[in-house]
């Protein structure tokens, strides 16, 4: 079992590996969509990764309701983001910031030019 995997069950408060397999699904999911969202092709940084286990705990528990955009039973309402991102826009923009390359000084040596 990944770490991840291992750390999104115990949000859950899930005990056995019924769901292991979907819960991969999901971490690889919001792991590919946070690097296509962050243009980048390495493996995630660390710092990002409650990112994807926020996003997985989110779809699971969206599961058989999903395309749904909200709920309604008994008095009880619920909605769903439309992106799995949205409470993270202001993480990932800042990660876009810091990480973009501008601003970023390079040295050169004059005498291997």
């Amino acid at each position: 079992m990944t770490d991840q995997l291992s750390k999104v069950k115990i949000a859950l408060q899930l005990k056995s590996d019924e769901y292991d397999d979907l819960l991969e699904i999901y971490l690889e999911d919001a792991t590919d969509a946070l690097k296509l969202l962050l243009s980048i092709n390495e493996d995630l940084p660390q710092q990002l990764e409650h990112i994807v286990r926020a996003v997985a705990v989110k779809k699971f528990n969206r599961l058989k309701n999903e395309g749904m955009a909200s709920y309604s039973q008994d008095g009880e309402s619920i909605t769903f983001n439309s992106n799995d991102f949205d409470d993270f826009k202001d993480e990932i923009e800042q990660y876009r910031q810091d990480n973009n390359g501008l601003n970023q000084g390079m040295w050169v040596n004059p005498y291997e030019v």
